[in-house]
């Protein structure tokens, strides 16, 4: 094997390994991996459309011919009336969202298309509900080279309690983004390997797991963040990636009142604006509330460690953090978020792996054969998180007191510790 094959094999076991993957070999044959969402939980028929956007200040970096940064939106919002018609389909970006993944995975390409069967709750471009009057704003960032479609069961929840929810899909970061001339690109190239910039970046976390072990073992704070910012200072790449993510996240919201669809624009209350994603889409909400006032609330769902520059600055906004029980993590971003955030907020889920928080628990085949899930039933997975999410946003946007945060234990798997102001 000639020095370029050993290095592309070693990046894309390092990929599986931050994933929370291993590369152990999976039936060829197709497995149907269909499955039913759980209904959404709120008041609220649910609404969904969707809509693109060209930062003409910024050139695309994962391409050569010159075009400017295209971002997609996703959005979840509360609709005047249950869908007549048909139901929005569950993969946005069409099958090309669950075959890159399956190649990602080392699986079989058509092992996941039964998911192109799966509908949402939702209708397509449904209008707007009459009431509320305004929509608080809640925008989400998938994790790094995800599923854009798998975080569609705590989307459309939120949707169904009066949120309007903007799914930011980042372009040759996800599994599939389409863009606005209709091209459907992914983070492989036509070799069906990650791009170059994708390797780029993972190759950065190869001592991740050593490092964020060291530091949840220590007990000093100074030694904390002493162990962080070295860790830091080494992810030139990655902190290219969260750049972009933070400036498309910035595009979404500067561009809301002439880009949202129809009558949704007019509906969407910018001043009670909430940030919160999965893995790498939790650190972006962290650096996006760090510099950008506009935010009010930001959450992480178990993006570890918190890149950027939140380690030397603090931001007057409160933060939630919630850790799953991967081994050698929890805790481990807690020395940047105590002294940043006002109030930080840890939560822990017990029996949950990194998939946990996303659709990926319902989806069974490969993901049921490997050990890259927790233990917890599916439904309460999605359940925890839900509840997690919601009950936070109406604490700081709404101003409804948070039961769970207030330290009731609705769940025995939840832990929760404030730190205050």
């Amino acid at each position: 094997m000639n020095r370029r094959g050993s290095v592309d094999t070693m990046t894309i076991a390092a990929i599986l390994a931050v994933l929370g993957l291993t590369s152990a070999a999976t039936p060829r044959g197709v497995v149907r991996a269909a499955f039913e969402l759980p209904p959404p939980t709120g008041r609220y028929a649910v609404g969904t459309t969707a809509w693109r956007l060209t930062d003409s200040s910024r050139h695309e970096t994962f391409t050569t011919s010159g075009e400017f940064r295209q971002v997609e939106v996703l959005a979840w919002y509360p609709a005047a009336a249950p869908p007549s018609g048909g139901l929005a389909a569950y993969l946005r970006e069409g099958l090309a969202e669950v075959r890159s993944f399956a190649k990602l995975f080392g699986a079989a390409e058509t092992v996941f298309d039964g998911l192109a069967e799966v509908r949402t709750h939702a209708g397509l471009d449904a209008a707007p509900a009459v009431t509320p009057r305004k929509f608080p704003v809640l925008l989400f960032s998938h994790g790094y080279t995800s599923i854009p479609s798998a975080y569609t069961a705590l989307l459309e929840d939120l949707a169904s309690h009066g949120y309007a929810v903007l799914s930011i899909v980042h372009p040759y970061e996800a599994t599939a983004a389409t863009l606005a001339d209709g091209r459907v690109v992914s983070l492989l190239d036509n070799a069906g390997t990650p791009l170059p910039a994708i390797r780029d970046v993972f190759g950065e976390w190869g001592t991740e797991d050593e490092t964020m072990g060291a530091v949840t073992r220590a007990t000093d704070a100074a030694e904390q963040i002493r162990l962080l910012r070295g860790y830091l200072a080494g992810l030139r790449r990655t902190d290219l990636a969260l750049r972009r993510w933070v400036d498309d996240t910035k595009l979404v919201i500067d561009r809301l009142s002439k880009s949202a669809a129809g009558q949704l624009a007019a509906r969407l209350d910018i001043g009670r604006l909430g940030v919160f994603g999965h893995s790498m889409g939790g650190v972006t909400a962290g650096q996006f509330c760090l510099e950008d006032r506009r935010c009010r609330a930001g959450l992480n769902l178990d993006g570890i460690p918190q890149y950027g520059t939140m380690i030397d600055k603090s931001m007057p906004r409160p933060f939630l953090m919630v850790y799953s029980a991967r081994p050698g993590r929890s805790g481990a971003s807690d020395a940047i978020y105590r002294r940043a955030a006002h109030p930080y907020y840890r939560v822990d889920v017990r029996d949950t792996r990194h998939l946990d928080f996303c659709d990926m628990v319902f989806w069974g085949g490969p993901l049921r054969e490997r050990p890259v899930l927790g233990t917890l039933a599916p439904l309460r997975a999605t359940e925890i998180t839900g509840v997690i999410v919601r009950q936070y946003f109406d604490q700081e946007l709404l101003r409804q007191r948070s039961t769970l945060l207030g330290g009731m234990p609705l769940f025995p798997e939840v832990s929760v510790r404030t730190f205050p102001r």
